[in-house]
């Protein structure tokens, strides 16, 4: 299981490229990137009060809803899996491994991003808090992804980067968890929950959770009756 943002696929080189062509349309200072990124807060801001901000220091042109839009749908389209994603979930899949994501936010955004990144064509379940009902830590989010891949939770590993959400989710459904930390001064966490794993990247995450567990993926329970079945 899998988170996305800043996961699967980093948002921070995304938004910076977005920002560096949106001075350089409007004529601004290219200097002002740092400031978008500063106003942006890693994408946990407030889409609204982003947009607000842009118009008052950019004298961008309104309203501010669709801006806001505006941006969030050119952001989401440049999804792309970051560096080393694709060939580690070769090798979990190569493993027998089935996998996830997992994501917390509204349906047309997180589907944007997935089917830009290539992650819809990869992934053997898709699992988003709006759709779902619920957001990560509940468990129905983690009990829908191994229903919808067909599998159970018994041996699961969760990736992420938000200790609260990903990790704190995962240990409440009995899963082990690897924590990938970004450097986001405006997050913080108030769980306690400490991962079963630390990695650099997600490259790193799914090499760990192959050597931790041989390798080899967990029998799901359909499987694990064929092969008693075979003897």
């Amino acid at each position: 299981m899998c988170d996305l943002d800043d996961t699967l696929v980093v948002r921070a080189p995304l938004f910076r490229r977005w920002a560096e062509e949106l001075l350089r349309e409007e004529g601004r200072p290219a200097d002002l990137v740092d400031w978008l990124v500063e106003q942006d807060r890693g994408g946990h801001r407030p889409r609204g009060e982003f947009a607000a901000a842009l118009v008052e220091r950019l004298g961008l042109p309104g309203p501010v809803e669709d801006l806001a839009l505006e941006h969030d749908s050119r952001i989401d389209n440049s999804y792309r899996l970051t560096d080393g994603v694709r060939s580690a979930l070769d090798d979990a899949r190569a493993a027998g491994w089935s996998f996830a994501i997992l994501t917390n936010g509204p349906v047309a955004a997180q589907t944007r991003k997935i089917k830009a990144a290539g992650l819809d064509e990869l992934a053997d379940a898709i699992c988003i808090s709006e759709e779902v009902g619920h957001s990560k830590p509940h468990r129905a989010m983690f009990d829908a992804a191994a229903e919808r891949a067909g599998t159970t939770l018994e041996g699961a590993w969760m990736i992420g980067d938000n200790l609260d959400a990903d990790i704190a989710g995962a240990h409440g459904v009995g899963a082990r968890s690897v924590w990938v930390p970004n450097e986001h001064e405006w997050v913080t966490f108030e769980s306690g929950t400490e991962p079963d794993l630390v990695a650099d990247d997600f490259p790193d995450a799914v090499r760990q959770v192959l050597e931790s567990s041989g390798g080899a993926a967990p029998l799901s329970e359909q499987a694990a009756r064929r092969a008693r079945a075979s003897y």
